[in-house]
């Protein structure tokens, strides 16, 4: 299905698509202060993407690879969540507020396309299949009158990026730990679990080392080896420029898979590890779109 390259040609002529929203609760001046002050405090803790928009190259690749396979991922692909012209995403933001406090929950459906280019033949020619998205994320936020909206965020979760259709949920990112300079800062076996922003969401300066390693659980059986590829998403890897990078994780034969980064520059986001089913990234049609992401919000100081 060569339309791909049609459709990313389109997002490039289009320019940045703006995101239309549904809210699931309409909000009252109350709430709409309640989402003022987390956007204003998270930035982008709370933002709705990651990595390069359509079928993009992987960078930095691993030297070595921990583990012989012999199955190899594209160096070309990537997602393309709001097609121009086609399906907007669903935003629902609702809010509840019991006294001083308020809880808030994100969930956002995407209907989009995965881009990826299998034929190895020097020409980029993409294919595409149909991807069916949501991302999830959870924050506590509570009354705070010294603040400029007068909330203030006490608790945030990670994002939770799965498929739309839970009988296609077959790949899970079960567990994510964060060390900075060899030192654990979180461990993240679920990603709805909400943490104290000050003392628990990792905090970073230029220059610190991070550490990511995740465990990858894979019941598809798409026939691959590899079963599956996982990655790292990072929007501060660049000294000159913030932009994203894709890197490879090291697969270390167990269903764990680690990477390093420098933090290089400072800002608010997340981070995402990206597990994909193998035939999601080795077969260049057929509605096999299996993964699920895990973003971790962090500050770099």
């Amino acid at each position: 299905m060569h339309k791909a390259l049609h459709l990313l040609t389109a997002a490039a002529l289009a320019g940045v698509v703006g995101l239309a929203c549904s809210e699931g609760v309409a909000p009252s001046t109350d709430k709409a202060q309640v989402l003022a002050a987390e956007r204003e405090q998270l930035g982008g803790m709370l933002d709705s993407a990651f990595g390069t928009e359509g079928a993009a190259p992987t960078a930095a690749p691993l030297l070595a690879a921990a583990v012989a396979a012999p199955d190899t991922a594209p160096s070309f692909w990537g997602r393309i969540r709001v097609v121009p012209g086609g399906p907007l995403p669903v935003f629902h933001r609702d809010v509840t507020i019991v006294g001083d406090t308020a809880t808030v929950e994100h969930d956002i459906t995407f209907t989009g396309v995965f881009l990826v280019d299998t034929s190895a033949d020097g020409i980029f020619n993409p294919t595409a299949k149909p991807l069916h998205d949501r991302m999830t994320q959870h924050a506590v936020l509570v009354r705070d009158r010294t603040l400029r909206y007068g909330w203030r965020v006490v608790e945030l979760s990670p994002q939770d990026w799965t498929v739309v259709d839970p009988a296609k949920q077959t790949v899970a990112v079960q567990e994510v730990k964060v060390s900075r300079n060899d030192t654990l800062l979180i461990d993240v076996t679920d990603p709805a679990a909400l943490y104290d922003v000050v003392k628990r969401i990792p905090r970073f300066h230029v220059g610190d080392t991070i550490q990511v390693w995740a465990r990858v659980a894979n019941t598809t059986n798409s026939g691959f080896t590899p079963a599956t590829f996982v990655f790292l998403h990072v929007h501060h890897w660049d000294p000159i420029v913030t932009s994203w990078r894709r890197v490879e994780m090291q697969d270390n034969g167990d269903g764990t898979y680690q990477r390093t980064w420098i933090a290089r520059r400072t800002g608010r986001d997340r981070f995402v590890v990206d597990a994909l089913d193998a035939a999601t990234l080795l077969l260049g049609s057929g509605d096999n779109y299996r993964t699920n992401e895990v973003g971790i919000p962090y500050r770099i100081e």
